[in-house]
């Protein structure tokens, strides 16, 4: 019984340290029900979930019917009406996989995005490198530009469809558009990899 405590108080330290140090600034958490999975080392949220980060100047909030968030491994899952919200840019899905190590975003399953000034864009899955600021957009893709966007070198839109979508954020520019492309397999990995 005294190992388990010892244990039990050791895990708590960590948990404790890492939150202090793994963050610009500590996730703000909220849900409907919550708790500490100590076995696990992260917060399990259900119902009217709402994760804001701040990462090294990356701002952006989360909204979902269920996450898990290990402050540890500095990683977010989150499933369910997915909404990933920041500055003037919106992804709403099925399923969204943060890693703040990477500084990216994985998004899965009716994809849809919207910069309030140009452009919106439906796919199958997306990769949001937060850091560059550059989304690839992978899959049965629908493309609507409006007419202030800008359009990288060699770049040309040709109807609306296209399987491959690389689109920078804060420079509003697609930088690849494709209508034939390999797209690599996006998956969200379990929470407990």
């Amino acid at each position: 019984m005294r190992l388990l405590k010892i244990f039990i108080f050791a895990a708590l330290i960590a948990i404790v340290g890492a939150q202090n140090t793994a963050f610009a600034e500590m996730p703000e958490i909220s849900a409907g029900e919550m708790y500490f999975d100590v076995f696990k080392g992260c917060y399990v949220l259900r119902g009217n979930v709402s994760v804001g980060v701040n990462n090294h100047g990356f701002k952006a909030n989360v909204t979902a019917d269920a996450a898990q968030v290990s402050v540890i491994k500095q990683k977010c899952w989150a499933e369910g009406n997915v909404k990933l919200t920041q500055e003037n840019i919106t992804f709403s899905c099925d399923r969204a996989y943060l890693q703040w190590q990477t500084k990216t975003a994985e998004v899965t399953g009716s994809v849809k995005f919207a910069n309030k000034k140009s452009v919106a864009i439906t796919s199958d899955t997306a990769v949001f490198n937060w850091q560059d600021k550059i989304v690839d957009f992978y899959g049965n893709i629908t493309l609507n530009a409006g007419k202030k966007v800008a359009l990288g070198d060699g770049v040309t839109i040709d109807g609306k469809e296209y399987q491959h979508v690389q689109y920078n954020v804060e420079e509003d520019k697609i930088l690849a558009l494709d209508k034939i492309f390999d797209a690599p397999e996006v998956t969200i990995p379990d929470s407990t990899e």
